[in-house]
């Protein structure tokens, strides 16, 4: 085995390429004891050297290839290859290589791993040459088992320099047999290696200049399209330059990975891939797999890269395999910094070959990621200032609308808030109300009109748990079909023509409280779909809205239709009624509760005295039997107008109370409710002259909003003669 060292006078002449004058090589005189390939050598060295002088840095890589391959076949060698040194000549990267066929290029290089010995020797700068496996010395035991493995039969190794630097090394190998290396060959692969060594530095430092070039306007450009970036484009902009940035390093693929506040989890946020390279899941946690990096990075804060699996230490195995596992071969890993803690990673990543990563890259990149990080923080503070804004203004919203509506419901007397009766059936009703209330499931309260179904509903609220919120009422069948959708759900601004403000639906309202859908049978088909959707998810969107609002409202319904012959019909849909029927109320009719009509009588009576500030404090026995004896159709509704009517008609102390009588069948002479309540408004009418608003009015008398009285007065068909103030209907 020959340990050839380099000469210096072989040296001299590697300084530079620039003046091929200056390499002194003697050619060998043309007799039969110089080999052939000597000769050729000295036929191919000049031609190196003048060709290296004129060529473009564009053209280098090709013309090493051509003379490479020339010199092997000059020599009768079976394959050459190029390493070349980064990370101040710790590190060894196969750049070219060219084999005969059946001298495949080695797959594994030699390392510090397989090939310790020749490792050392080749980044130390000194030339390797052996002609048989036994001149290796007992230290490369290792080198034996590699060199058996990947065929070589002989070698040279010789160092490229640069101005002292070593830029690589040159190594050419035997296969098919064994070779001598004669001493006059060694200089003449020297210059050659040198020549090479020239050729990659200054191409080397050419692209890197242009690299840095680019890296540094690539970023000027990066920071300044983030400065007025709004938060909705702030991820798509990160995408398209980590884009940019990995193309402009030759990454395949490169990301921000956020680790969680725990730090036991971190997932990619963001991330480009080249054509063809597999994607990370996002929902991927990478903690667990790469124990040893997330110690690095976020405990000692440190950057780290590998051009080979190789480098990782003893104690990165588990990473190692989770690399492997991915296909990764290269990487470089930067932690961004928020203050003093780690929150975020900027990851490249090389899986169709390896890459040696500069050290001059670390900070400009890690400065890109730091753009990231605080264009992120920015979006996520200005995401939570927006939603704050959105709910102080949804809570706005909802407290005008609660006040619009509690002033729409305030009564003129808290007496109706109560429920008045001791009968039995009463009782029964009241238990059962009792039993519901805490709960949050959905109640649906049937009875005749004017029963108290409202009043029911309002006591459910009042013992539930959400006693300390409005129960927000909406009368189904009041409302005209068109505004009926808007006015649960609400609506955008233009939904539709009219529609000149946002509004706040009754379901939004009611969230975290009670909603009392009086009349539900009143909705239509497609308004009943919606509503089950409702009840069953707690989702709708506004009209003109694709947004989705979450609410959690306990609905109570009412009706006095028979909902199952509404089913049967038709009219109903039979999964809403089910939907609602979960704890079905009864409220009994006034006809069933005789004995509570006297404590109803006295009550209306209170009421409506304080309010015409009259002193009544009699009625008839057989005024009170009388009422006892009626079958009440229109239920207490009716009782009231009844009482209403009479504390009117009455002068003194005594109520002037005239029962309606039943017919021959059990049932009342006024055939209707509508009926009566048109004579009670026309008796008013009467009584007031005519006159409806004011503190004299009917509207006043009668305890509704004069807009309401209109609408009553026309639906029933009441004439209003204005010139003589004359009722008539």
């Amino acid at each position: 085995m020959k340990n050839i060292s380099k000469k210096n006078s072989c040296l001299e002449a590697s300084k530079t390429i620039a003046d091929p004058t200056k390499y002194s090589v003697r050619s060998a005189p043309p007799d039969t004891h110089v080999p052939a390939s000597i000769r050729e050598l000295d036929r191919l060295i000049p031609e190196l050297l003048m060709r290296f002088v004129k060529i473009s840095v564009e053209q280098i890589d090709s013309e090493i290839r051509e003379f490479v391959q020339k010199i092997a076949d000059a020599l009768g060698l079976d394959r050459c290859s190029l390493y070349q040194a980064f990370a101040g000549g710790t590190r060894l990267l196969c750049t070219h290589r060219w084999a005969t066929p059946g001298g495949e290029p080695v797959s594994v290089c030699p390392g510090p791993a397989n090939a310790p010995w020749v490792y050392r020797k080749i980044i130390r700068g000194e030339t390797i040459a052996f002609s048989g496996l036994q001149d290796l010395p007992e230290e490369a035991a290792k080198e034996k088992e590699y060199f058996r493995g990947t065929g070589t039969k002989s070698l040279i190794s010789l160092p490229m320099e640069f101005e002292d630097v070593l830029i690589g090394a040159l190594v050419m190998e035997s296969v098919r047999s064994e070779k001598y290396w004669p001493d006059e060959l060694t200089p003449r692969l020297m210059m050659a290696a040198d020549v090479f060594a020239s050729a990659l530095e200054r191409k080397r430092r050419k692209l890197e200049l242009m690299q840095k070039l680019r890296l540094e306007m690539l970023l000027t450009d990066i920071s300044a399209r983030f400065v007025m970036l709004e938060p909705v484009e702030i991820d798509q902009e990160i995408e398209k330059s980590l884009r940019e940035i990995g193309q402009l390093v030759s990454a395949d693929r490169c990301g921000i990975l956020e680790v969680h506040s725990d730090k036991k989890i971190s997932r990619v946020t963001h991330a480009w891939y080249g054509e063809g390279i597999e994607r990370v899941p996002p929902e991927t946690n990478l903690f667990p797999l790469f124990p040893w990096s997330h110690e690095l990075h976020i405990t000692k804060k440190e950057s780290f890269n590998f051009t080979t699996l190789d480098e990782l230490p003893p104690e990165a195995e588990k990473d190692r395999q989770a690399f492997a596992g991915m296909g990764v071969r290269s990487s470089l890993v930067i932690p961004i910094f928020c203050g003093k803690i780690v929150y975020h990673f900027i990851v490249f990543q090389n899986l169709l070959k390896e890459r040696v990563w500069p050290g001059d890259y670390l900070p400009r990149i890690r400065q890109l990621g730091e753009i990231f990080v605080n264009a992120l923080n920015r979006k996520d503070a200005e995401v939570k200032l927006r939603k704050s804004f959105d709910e102080i203004r949804s809570l706005k919203e909802k407290i005008q609308a609660e006040a619009d509506f509690l002033r729409n419901e305030i009564k003129l007397s808290q007496t109706h808030e109560k429920i008045i009766g001791q009968s039995e059936s009463l009782v029964k009703v009241l238990k059962l109300v009792e039993q519901v209330a805490p709960t949050d499931s959905t109640v649906l309260i049937c009875g005749e009109t004017g029963t108290g179904k409202e009043l029911i509903a309002r006591a459910i609220h009042n013992l539930s748990p959400y006693s300390d919120k409005i129960m927000v009422k909406v009368n189904c069948a009041s409302l005209p079909a068109p505004l009926v959708e808007s006015e649960l759900f609400g609506r955008e601004k233009g939904a539709y023509t009219g529609a000149l403000t946002r509004q706040i639906g009754r379901f939004e309202m009611a969230d975290g409280s009670t909603i009392f859908l009086d009349e539900i049978a009143e909705l239509s088909l497609d308004l009943q779909a919606k509503l089950l959707r409702v009840l069953q998810e707690g989702q709708f969107e506004r009209l003109g809205s694709p947004r989705t609002i979450q609410v959690h409202v306990r609905v109570i319904a009412a009706t006095n239709r028979n909902l199952v012959e509404e089913v049967k019909k038709g009219n109903f849909r039979e999964d809403l009624y089910y939907r609602l029927n979960v704890f079905p109320i009864t409220v009994p009719p006034l006809r069933e509760r005789l004995d509570d009509i006297p404590i109803l009588v006295w009550t209306f009576v209170n009421e409506f005295s304080n309010k015409m500030g009259k002193q009544i404090n009699k009625i008839a026995k057989r005024d009170m039997e009388a009422l006892q004896r009626y079958s009440w159709p229109g239920n207490i509704r009716e009782l009231r107008n009844v009482i209403e009517h009479a504390v009117i008609i009455s002068n003194g102390d005594t109520l002037v109370v005239k029962a309606p009588r039943n017919d021959g069948n059990g049932s009342s002479g006024i055939k209707t409710l509508e009926e009566i309540e048109s004579l009670h408004i026309t008796d008013v009418l009467r009584h007031t002259g005519g006159r409806i608003k004011g503190p004299y009015g009917a509207a006043r008398i009668l305890g509704m909003n004069p807009s309401t009285l209109y609408s009553r007065i026309q639906k029933l068909g009441i004439k209003l003669h204005d010139e003589k103030g004359e009722i008539s209907s």
